[in-house]
């Protein structure tokens, strides 16, 4: 999902890096054909265009995947739980969004989101509340590019909700993602979730997730 810069003599290649026509992290019928240089820097230009295109609708519900650089635990505790939060109603304020669903774990967030009828601006509204968190919390962090600096991955990960059915299976699943990373045995037991607003609104029984929901393709959630 996020790339950094190639180093000097470096060329990214699909998922693998070409170092002096060798390709380290790609299949070997892929190796074998980027032998010249030429062709691997076209064949990575190719390959990475549609990563950075972006669905835009305004006024729809998207599905989101954010996550902290190189996964660090920056989420783990109520302070930055709360740090967060704080953050997000600031944005919120400025920039509005309807809040569908959130969940927060250690190393990483999903979130659905409705946006208003004229607006598709979803990218602004994520880098303000990263860079309030970045500057709010008290965690080390340097200022530089690329994915392992700062404390988030420079980019993130959005699905546009397209019906009934994408909306249930993707809040099911974003409900269910601590159990499915082990942090607690029941989904009711993670205290930084929207699963406690949905109990309350008759949406989901207190005791929902006993076993884990029929998600689809779980690769296709960005997590």
């Amino acid at each position: 999902m996020v790339f950094g810069p190639p180093s000097t003599g470096v060329v990214l290649a699909g998922r693998g890096w070409c170092l002096q026509g060798e390709i380290v992290g790609v299949n070997p019928p892929v190796r074998a054909a980027c032998t010249d240089m030429a062709w691997v820097v076209r064949f990575a230009i190719l390959t990475l265009m549609p990563n950075y295109r972006r669905v835009r609708h305004a006024g729809a519900t998207f599905f989101f995947t954010v996550v902290t650089a190189r996964r660090r635990p920056l989420l783990a505790t109520a302070e930055a739980v709360a740090t967060l939060r704080a953050c997000v109603a600031e944005v919120r304020a400025h920039m509005p969004f309807v809040i569908e669903g959130w969940v927060v774990l250690p190393g990483h967030i999903h979130a659905i989101w409705t946006l208003p009828f004229d607006d598709d601006n979803y990218a602004t509204r994520w880098g303000r509340i990263k860079a309030q968190f970045t500057r709010r919390c008290s965690l080390p962090h340097r200022s530089a590019p690329g994915c392992h600096a700062g404390l988030w991955q420079p980019r993130f990960w959005e699905h546009l909700i397209r019906d009934r059915g994408d909306f249930a299976t993707r809040m099911a699943y974003l409900h269910y993602n601590p159990v499915r990373h082990a942090h607690v045995a029941r989904v009711i037991d993670w205290p930084y979730s929207s699963f406690h607003r949905c109990v309350q609104r008759g949406i989901y029984p207190a005791d929902w997730g006993a076993s884990e929901p029929r998600a689809g393709t779980v690769a296709a959630f960005g997590e």
